[in-house]
C-alpha cells in the first residue's frame, strides 16, 4: 500500500491509519467503503486510488480496480506504480493492447523494473507476438541470470519452436539454479529420451494453469480440435440408447466435453488438477459438481459406486502409466459403466507408456490392451482419428470405450 507525508490533519491521518489497518487485517468490504468516503472528501490524492485500486483487484473486480487506478494516474501520470497496476487489470480483462502500452509506460519511467519487463513478455504471448516475448525474457535473464520464470518461458517457446538443444540447455540451466524443480526436470527427460511412467502433479497443473485463459481458443481455432465431438458420436455408435445417470468427466479442463455430454447425463461431475481451468467451466453451468484434484486421487476418495459412465478427453497422454487408473476407476462405477477415453498413439509394439519430446506421453494398442487385461476390462471398441494439430502436423490418436469384466 502507498503511504502519504504530505498531509498532517489528525482527522485525515486517523482515518487513513484505520482504513490501512482494516485493508491489511482482510476487512475489505469496511475499508471498501472507507476508501470511498476518503476519495470523495480527498480526490486529490493519488494513493487513495492506488490502494483502493489494490483492493479491488484482490475482490476481482477487475473494471473498477482499472477505474480506480486510471483516476490516481489523472493526477500522477508519472506514478509507474499505477501504470503496473493498470497494465494488470487490462490484462486480466483480456485488453493485452492496453497492457502492453501500460507496461511499457511504466518502464519509460522505471527502465529497471523485471516485473514489468516480465510481464509485458506476458502480453506479447498473449497475442501471439512470441518473437518480441522471447526478446524480452532473454533481456530479463540478462540482468537477472537467475530468473526462473523467464527461464521457464524460454524455454517453453524455444522447445515450441523445435528447437531441442537449445531448450534441453535451458531446462538444465533451470535444475542448476533450482534442483528440484519438477516441470523443468520432467522436461529435460523428455527432451533428453529418458524413460519415465508418469508425470509430476506439479508440471501438469502448471501447463494447464497457464493455458487456461487461452485454452479453448488455442484448441479450436488453432489446433482444430473436437475430439469431445469425436467422443459423443463414438459413444453414440456403440452405445446407441444409454443415457448415463451420472457421468464423469476426469480432467474436464473448461469443460468441453461438458458441453457435448451434460445434456445426455441426469447429472455430470468434473474433475481436474487446474483451479483455473475449474474456474472457466463453473462459468459454464454444465456440471452438478466440480472437483479441484488430481485424478487418481479423487477416485481413491470416491465414496462408492455411482457413475455409469466415465469420460477422459485428452487426459491420459498427461498420465503415464494407465494401471492405476484403471484399478481405482473399477469400483466407482456401477454395473454395466463404461470409459471412454483418448490417446496419443505410439506405433510400435511396447507394453509401456513412452515419454516424447512434447512432454505427453504416447499408448501402443499393445499395452492398452495389456493393461486393460491385467485390471479386469473389456475393450469394446477403438478407432483411430486426428486429435488435432501441432506444428502443422497431425497428432495420431485412438479412442477407447471400455468396460469392467462382469465378474470383476
Amino acid at each position: 500500500m502507498k503511504d502519504f507525508t504530505t498531509i498532517d490533519q489528525d482527522l485525515l491521518a486517523r482515518r487513513l491509519e484505520a482504513v490501512f489497518s482494516l485493508h491489511q487485517a482482510g476487512e475489505l468490504t469496511q475499508a471498501e467503503l472507507l476508501y470511498r468516503e476518503l476519495i470523495n472528501n480527498y480526490p486529490d490524492i493519488w494513493q487513495l486510488f492506488f490502494n483502493c485500486g489494490l483492493l479491488l483487484f484482490e475482490l476481482g473486480r477487475f473494471e473498477e480496480a482499472l477505474e480506480c487506478n486510471l483516476r490516481g494516474l489523472a493526477i500522477n501520470p508519472a506514478s509507474d506504480d499505477l501504470l503496473y497496476n493498470s497494465a494488470l487489470c487490462q490484462k486480466k480483462l483480456g485488453r493485452y493492447r492496453a497492457a502492453i502500452e501500460s507496461y511499457l509506460k511504466a518502464l519509460d519511467i522505471n527502465p529497471d523494473d523485471i516485473d514489468s519487463l516480465y510481464n509485458l513478455a506476458g502480453c506479447f504471448r498473449s497475442i501471439d507476438d512470441e518473437h518480441r516475448a522471447e526478446q524480452i525474457y532473454r533481456d530479463v535473464i540478462e540482468r537477472v541470470p537467475d530468473h526462473l520464470p523467464s527461464l521457464n518461458n524460454l524455454a517453453y517457446l524455444t522447445h515450441k519452436r523445435g528447437e531441442i538443444i537449445g531448450a534441453l540447455q535451458l531446462y538444465e540451466n533451470i535444475l542448476k539454479i533450482d534442483p528440484g524443480h519438477e516441470s523443468a526436470d520432467f522436461m529435460r527427460a523428455a527432451l533428453s529420451g529418458e524413460t519415465r511412467t508418469h508425470s509430476p502433479d506439479s508440471y501438469v497443473q502448471e501447463v494447464f494453469d497457464e493455458f487456461a485463459e487461452h485454452y479453448e481458443q488455442s484448441l479450436t481455432a488453432k489446433l482444430g480440435y473436437d475430439l469431445p465431438s469425436r467422443l459423443y458420436d463414438f459413444y453414440g455408435q456403440y452405445v446407441p440408447d444409454h443415457k448415463p445417470e451420472h457421468a464423469l468427466d476426469l480432467g474436464c479442463g473448461t469443460g468441453l466435453v461438458g458441453q457435448k455430454f451434460s445434456p445426455l447425463c441426469r447429472s455430470m461431475t468434473g474433475v481436474d488438477i487446474s483451479a483455473k481451468m475449474l474456474e472457466a467451466a463453473r462459468h459454464k453451468n454444465l456440471y452438478d459438481s466440480l472437483h479441484n484434484a488430481e485424478i487418481i486421487d479423487y477416485l481413491i476418495n470416491c465414496p462408492g459406486a455411482s457413475y455409469d459412465l466415465a469420460v477422459s478427453a485428452d487426459v491420459l497422454p498427461y498420465l503415464g502409466s494407465l494401471e492405476k487408473l484403471l484399478r481405482r476407476l473399477l469400483p466407482v462405477l456401477v454395473a454395466g459403466g463404461h470409459f471412454l477415453f483418448s490417446v496419443e498413439d505410439y506405433p510400435e509394439v511396447v507394453v509401456h507408456p513412452v515419454l516424447q519430446h512434447s512432454g505427453r506421453f504416447a499408448h501402443s494398442s499393445k499395452y492398452i490392451q495389456t493393461v486393460a487385461g491385467q485390471t479386469r476390462w473389456h475393450i469394446i471398441a477403438m478407432t483411430r482419428l486426428d486429435l488435432r494439430k501441432e506444428r502443422g502436423e497431425s497428432i495420431q490418436g485412438s479412442v477407447y470405450l471400455i468396460s469392467p469384466h462382469r465378474n470383476s
